[in-house]
């Protein structure tokens, strides 16, 4: 499959999956990169060849099962005005697992169908599907991998901490910028928004570029340029509040070709930058070193000490996302090296205890 044709697929889903009303196709072919004519001014030669080629996308998405739904509108305008089309997202995603507890606070995808499992439930779920990945002569272990995948999204399998749902509920500010940055990554437009930095401890107006989004741990992050900055940044969607897209020519940007969002999907948040790594070595205390070991934070250099603890080293490009994690770990992380991030890790730790002799 060309690059052209995937980059037009993905353009088609995003935008019928932002509409909840089913779209004429006069709209799509106006407003989805790859179509991109303007049917009332597009001579008969070009709409016939945008019809052929949306033709041919519909059937061969609804082949490899993504169900775009032909809906009836007679009343509806345009040359082709007895249908339009819709892609409802809980046909196209899989069910959102979460926890069956006695007080719920509101999903992460409202749209999304939910199963509620019960601890006990997620502990059989995880015995029995590590059991079958790991068997590589059963027939079905992709398809026990993938399901392990989808639950350890959903559920923090890993940290063995079933009591907490991976994906937190993003205050209502944070939920409309998230939809205005889909929108805004869609269209290729930029953004204006009021963005928390907690390196800085202030709220500023900021304009963004959203080249693209992601979910990560729990958060969703925006990938782009920041125009106040002239550089690339990573934006943590929760931080964010009041976004509006905007509007007129300079309004429109381009995605650099070498970006790739998917690069930033795994890394650690001290990762998600295009500074310069350095790298940082940590003595961690016992039990904490066992969980940093067992959720692969960073690069053993001596698993076992004769406490317990562990050295591991780390690359870093946020020191600062870096040092508040540190902070969490209290007196059981002692950075070895450099000396200058470990005088800034006790500086912070005797902000922090200031805070408290107050």
């Amino acid at each position: 499959m060309s690059s052209s044709k995937t980059a037009r697929w993905l353009d088609l889903i995003a935008f019928l999956l932002q509409h909840r009303y089913p779209v004429v196709r006069e709209e799509i072919f106006r407003k989805v990169r790859g179509y991109g004519i303007d049917v009332d001014r597009a001579d008969d030669r070009e709409v016939e060849s945008a019809r052929r080629k949306f033709e041919r996308d519909k059937d061969e998405l609804r082949v490899l099962g993504v169900a775009i739904e032909t809906v009836s509108l007679p009343d509806a305008a345009g040359n082709e005005p007895a249908s339009a089309y819709r892609l409802r997202p809980g046909g196209f995603y899989l069910p959102y697992f979460e926890l069956d507890r006695a007080e719920r606070a509101p999903g992460p995808y409202p749209d999304l169908r939910h199963v509620r499992l019960s601890r006990e439930d997620v502990g059989v779920l995880d015995r029995a599907t590590r059991h079958l990945a790991e068997r590589h002569e059963f027939p079905l272990v992709e398809a026990a991998r993938s399901l392990r995948h989808k639950l350890a999204f959903d559920l923090p399998l890993a940290e063995a901490a079933v009591e907490r749902v991976l994906a937190d509920p993003m205050p209502p500010a944070a939920q409309a910028s998230l939809g205005v940055l889909q929108q805004a990554v869609a269209e290729r437009r930029a953004v204006r928004c009021r963005y928390y930095t907690i390196s800085r401890d202030q709220e500023a107006e900021r304009e963004i570029e959203p080249w693209g989004l992601f979910f990560e741990r729990s958060h969703w992050y925006c990938a782009g340029r920041a125009r106040d900055r002239d550089a690339f940044r990573v934006f943590r969607v929760d931080r964010m509040r009041d976004a509006v897209l905007l509007a007129g020519d300079g309004a429109r940007f381009d995605v650099p070709a070498d970006f790739d969002v998917r690069a930033y999907l795994g890394r650690q948040p001290w990762d998600l930058s295009m500074d310069p790594p350095q790298r940082v070595r940590v003595r961690f205390g016992s039990p904490q070193s066992r969980w940093v070991l067992n959720e692969k934070r960073g690069t053993p250099v001596e698993a076992l000490l004769d406490d317990g603890g562990a050295i591991i080293d780390f690359e870093v490009r946020e020191r600062g996302t870096f040092l508040r994690w540190l902070l969490t770990f209290r007196r059981q992380a002692q950075i070895l090296e450099p000396r200058d991030v470990a005088d800034e890790l006790e500086g912070m730790r005797a902000q922090v205890a200031g805070l408290y002799e107050q």
